[in-house]
């Protein structure tokens, strides 16, 4: 394992990479919001052994980072084209886990990079205004109710533990910092369907049977989007897979790509 970084524009990007000396294809893993490179370091091990080089960036306002600005899904291809290029990879294997996804959509239908494949991990993708999710009612017309009863201790407590009951982490992990908070709301406004059909790279979509965070409705929807993708629902498996349960994970994709 070697940890870099690299300065791109005004900033600095950590990342790990392991080359493997029977040079393989590379992965570049992108972690999902909230996530870090750390949370793919089993992932990662394994593939490596199975002679993959594997690359796994930390996007921008997650752990080890403080936003400055506001970002777009624009904003982190730009990000991530830069890397593919300072790399030099060339028929690379693209892996999105959960929200921000979109980044890999980006990346392909505007800035023409052309993964050999392109991996979904339980992607968050749906955006549209008409499609109103339980958790998204209930964070609408519940979550001002609690801003009246702010003097009573306990609160900050009480109301994080509200978002976990829903499974609504990300909206209470973006608050620490006002500009990754209106980077959240870009990311989930930002409704990227109708770029789906343009998608032609071969690609595998896999779902896990028992996701609380991105339901397997959407795994089928994006399959019928996207032609001749191909989808795999694991069983008993959660949106965690990677850390509940990664050597599973990393045999569905070797066996798949």
């Amino acid at each position: 394992m070697r940890e870099k970084s690299i300065s791109i524009w005004d900033i600095s990007l950590n990342f790990k990479y392991k080359k493997n000396k029977y040079n393989k294809n590379s992965i570049l893993i992108l972690h999902g919001w909230w996530g870090s490179s750390d949370s793919w370091v089993e992932v990662w091990d394994i593939l490596y052994k199975a002679w993959y080089n594997v690359i796994i960036p930390d996007l921008p306002g997650f752990w080890w980072t403080i936003l400055e600005k506001v970002f777009t899904i624009d904003d982190y291809a730009k990000i991530i084209e830069k890397l593919v290029n300072i790399l030099n990879l060339k028929n690379f294997i693209l892996l999105w886990h959960s929200n921000g996804w979109a980044i890999s959509i980006r990346l392909i239908n505007r800035w023409n990079i052309n993964p050999e494949k392109l991996i979904l991990n339980n992607s968050a993708w749906i955006r549209q205004k008409t499609t109103i999710s339980l958790k998204r009612l209930i964070i609408k017309y519940l979550t001002f109710p609690f801003k009246i009863f702010k003097f009573i201790p306990w609160y900050k407590e009480i109301r994080a533990l509200f978002y976990r009951v829903i499974w609504a982490h990300d909206y209470i992990n973006s608050e620490h910092n006002k500009f990754l908070n209106e980077t959240f709301k870009n990311m989930i406004n930002t409704d990227l369907k109708d770029e789906l059909s343009n998608i032609k790279v071969n690609t595998l979509i896999i779902w896990w049977e028992n996701d609380a965070y991105t339901p397997v409705l959407d795994g089928y929807l994006m399959n019928k989007k996207i032609k001749d993708s191909k989808l795999i629902i694991l069983d008993n498996e959660r949106h965690g897979i990677h850390l509940q349960n990664p050597k599973r994970l990393v045999k569905t994709i070797i066996d798949n790509i």
